[in-house]
């Protein structure tokens, strides 16, 4: 376990927007926009994309660049509320779409994510996304300009290298990708570990927040990591159910159903994707057992 200097973003429900149009005047959302949530910290959101930063006396620490062309954009406009520069900058998990774009604050930056995640930077071809200098394995402690903030990595779930933030004081959590709330799985669930996720939920859910704030969509609850993970092992079971009557992917797709999520956002277009995610997983667990 590691531990630096540090004070840390994220964001919280609720806010005041403070570079969007009124809304009475939107006849759609912006591409970039920037909401204050609390004293020092805002929300950046680029499209579908969110990732957060707080303004300190002692620098500025930001959380995902999401992209060139986002990092680009938000530069400037951190310029427009503080004359200190960006300080840090925390890669959440390796996944490009998260984390390109931050060479834009390299000139000032040091830039953190799990060790694991460093070394998937590293293998691949990114020129915009500097590898990471300061690592961690399980937990790094981070104090700045009198907030403190913890990182935490809680096992293999949408990543192997995925980490959390969590901000005490605000009884916050920002978790990219792996508590999607109140929505299904990303598609075939292709770089994901089924049981592993599920174990890490467990661990997440013993963390002491109420606030969740996610990557993608709308901020919810603790509770909402507790019933992601049970639309897990719920999807897991009636898959492992097919599996064990011999029914076939296609017939897995059409007849397996999960009417309690129905209501979840992407579960019409998505679902039948998480079911051939999960039922190519355990059909590759099962043939892999001794």
């Amino acid at each position: 376990m590691s531990a630096i200097k540090w004070m840390a973003a994220i964001l919280i429900c609720g806010a005041l927007a403070v570079h969007a149009p009124r809304a009475e005047a939107q006849t759609s959302r912006p591409d970039d926009e920037i909401t204050k949530l609390t004293e020092h910290v805002y929300l950046f959101r680029h499209q579908f994309h969110q990732s957060a930063f707080i303004v300190t006396n002692q620098g500025v620490i930001i959380t995902d660049p999401i992209s060139r062309e986002a990092a680009e954009w938000l530069k400037p406009e951190l310029k427009k509320l503080t004359d200190h520069p960006v300080r840090y900058v925390v890669y959440s998990h390796d996944h490009a779409d998260h984390i390109t774009g931050g060479q834009t604050f390299a000139d000032t930056a040091t830039f953190i994510s799990h060790w694991a995640a460093r070394k998937a930077i590293a293998n691949g071809s990114r020129s915009d996304t500097p590898l990471p200098d300061l690592t961690f394995t399980d937990k790094m402690f981070i104090d700045l300009g009198g907030q403190h903030v913890e990182l935490i990595y809680t096992g293999k779930n949408h990543s192997d290298n995925s980490l959390v933030v969590l901000v005490p004081q605000d009884r916050l959590l920002f978790a990219v990708d792996f508590i999607p709330v109140e929505t299904v799985a990303y598609r075939t669930m292709r770089s994901d570990y089924p049981d592993d996720w599920i174990e890490s939920l467990k661990q997440v859910e013993q963390l002491d927040f109420d606030v969740l704030v996610p990557g993608h969509g709308k901020i919810g609850k603790k509770e909402h990591a507790r019933q992601f993970r049970r639309y897990l092992e719920d999807l897991r079971a009636a898959v492992q159910s097919a599996l064990t009557a011999r029914m076939g992917l296609e017939e897995a797709k059409q007849r397996i159903r999960l009417p309690q999520y129905e209501a979840w956002q992407r579960y019409d277009d998505w679902f039948p994707e998480n079911v051939e995610g999960m039922y190519r997983y355990l059909s590759e667990r099962q043939k892999a057992a001794p």
